[in-house]
């Protein structure tokens, strides 16, 4: 049996198969704005993929039928899932809320107008088929109430980072947030005209407003993306905890230079060590909150040799942002499994995912 193995993507292969993926992108849905998504969703789809030795290498060709297509049932299953969710939020109805995100995802496709933030316009997509639905039936009255009362859908907001649009969306939630120290020290920088004016008033220069501003921005959607159950992004880190991440990862950089002054080294193994001195570069990194303090962060890096190198920290976060190391794991490469042959396993419990085909299909009207 022929071993499947993977090949060293060097950063050359790295930047042009984002080239031309981008392309691909915009060719393929040109009136919606999906390159940023794809090219990311390639880019996780390069750690999982194998290549045996008889099957090509990365080319074009494998990029356009291969890799790009994987990515887009990868984005739109992604798309799907969002919209699911936010139905579900609302209604606690699985079948009603599968139902309405596929139709979101058949509206986006066959959509005639430029969308640029996807995300948004699928939010407010799932609000309208909501209220649609409720309001032609006599159940659920008070469901049907408060969407009429609810003209703007808080994911909507979030999404489309238009803040001006959080007193209008249900309290349930935004009021907890309305009230919080990060919304008032955002509203009133933003009651300015201008990050100059608010600096101004306060006597600081126009740097410091701009990060003041940025500060507050991100604890504000940290707490709000926790408070709605968001768990695996960069985006549920407030300020200083994005910080404290961000510097845990530059330690680590600086280790694979040479620097073993970095206090939690010896927490690793000597082959590890060795091994991690070979990084060039950290290339991408995610994180999942595993508990009140708990993170899971993973750094996708690259060797010398341009091999694949995944590490897997379990780490702790104390109250005052400084990392602590509770077990770590690392894998030279990642291999995928292949599925056989008409083999179908259910996804996204149980919510049907569209393929790649089916698509291009919906998107061509077919």
């Amino acid at each position: 049996m022929e071993k499947d193995y993977n090949r060293g993507i060097s950063q050359e292969q790295l930047e042009a198969i984002k080239k031309q993926v981008t392309g691909l992108a915009e060719e393929t849905f040109t009136n919606l704005n999906l390159s940023a998504d794809l090219v990311e969703a390639a880019q996780m789809q390069l750690l999982k993929i194998t290549i045996s030795p008889g099957e090509c290498e990365l080319t074009q060709e494998f990029v356009a039928t291969n890799l790009f297509p994987r990515a887009v049932t990868g984005v739109f299953r992604d798309y799907q899932m969002t919209c699911y969710r936010i139905c579900l939020a609302r209604t606690q109805d699985k079948e009603l809320s599968e139902d309405l995100a596929q139709d979101a995802i058949k509206y986006l496709l066959s959509s005639r107008k430029r969308v640029e933030k996807v995300r948004a316009w699928l939010a407010r997509v799932i609000y309208y088929l909501l209220y649609a639905h409720y309001r032609k039936t006599d159940k659920e009255e008070r469901l049907f109430l408060m969407l009429s009362l609810e003209p703007t859908p808080f994911e909507q907001w979030l999404l489309s980072e238009d803040f001006m649009e959080m007193r209008e969306v249900y309290p349930t939630l935004v009021d907890q947030l309305l009230q919080s120290d990060e919304y008032k020290q955002y509203d009133e920088i933003t009651s300015y005209d201008s990050i100059k004016e608010y600096a101004a008033a306060h006597h600081i220069s126009e740097k410091l407003a701009q990060k003041r501003k940025n500060l507050t921005l991100r604890n504000l959607k940290s707490k709000a993306l926790r408070s709605m159950g968001w768990r695996c992004s960069p985006n549920i880190l407030n300020y200083r905890q994005y910080e404290a991440i961000q510097r845990f990862i530059r330690e680590v950089q600086r280790m694979c230079s040479g620097d073993e002054s970095i206090k939690w080294i010896k927490s690793l193994s000597p082959e590890h060590i060795e091994t991690m001195k070979k990084i060039q570069k950290v290339a991408e990194w995610g994180i999942t909150a595993t508990g009140e303090y708990g993170y899971r962060l993973l750094l996708f890096t690259f060797l010398e040799d341009g091999e694949q190198f995944v590490i897997t920290f379990n780490i702790a976060l104390s109250k005052r942002n400084s990392v602590s190391i509770q077990s770590y794991k690392a894998n030279i490469f990642v291999n995928s499994h292949t599925i056989p042959a008409g083999k179908h396993i259910p996804k996204n419990k149980g919510m049907a995912a569209l393929f790649y085909e089916q698509i291009i299909s919906l998107l061509k009207g077919n």
